[in-house]
């Protein structure tokens, strides 16, 4: 009665822990459609900058200011989620390994897995930032237009 117990408790362990490790590999999916999602919006930005250098307007200034502000911000999310992707990778790589060698590795794989999670708390923070000098641009266009349709009256 004694092993049973041992040994039930030991595959119960096991069991535990790997689901433990393989957690960060199943947030993956998610993180890299916000990658591709934030990376067509880093291009388009960059498209805009290209528009705005082939055709300049009285206000390239102002949109060109808002758009470096953009791009930073695009930047800094971009490569939060990257670290994600290789926090989440290592703390599974990692939980995998030592779950061989030392089946209480949960620290492990959780430690990594919330740095992971960090990071991609911190890329929608900067996406929400860029949300809102994205409608300070829409805004500006609409002062923009407002100012130019009375001056043409």
């Amino acid at each position: 009665m004694k092993i049973a117990f041992a040994t039930l408790f030991a595959a119960a362990e096991n069991g535990f822990t790997t689901e433990v490790w393989l957690t960060p590999l199943i947030l993956l999916p998610g993180v890299a459609l916000l990658i591709v999602s934030t990376s067509a919006r880093f291009e388009q930005i960059h498209s805009e900058f290209h528009l705005l250098l082939e055709h300049p307007n009285d206000h390239a200034k102002i949109l060109s200011r808002n758009l470096l502000r953009r791009s930073k911000l695009f930047r800094d999310a971009l490569s939060s989620l990257y670290v994600s992707v290789a926090l989440f990778s290592l703390g599974s790589l990692v939980g995998a390994f030592v779950h061989f060698f030392w089946p209480t590795s949960v620290w492990f794989v959780g430690g990594f897995t919330l740095l992971g999670t960090g990071c991609v708390v911190f890329s929608a923070i900067q996406l929400v930032r860029e949300s809102l000098i994205c409608l300070e641009v829409i805004e500006e266009h609409g002062k923009a237009i407002k100012k130019e349709d009375k001056s043409a009256k």
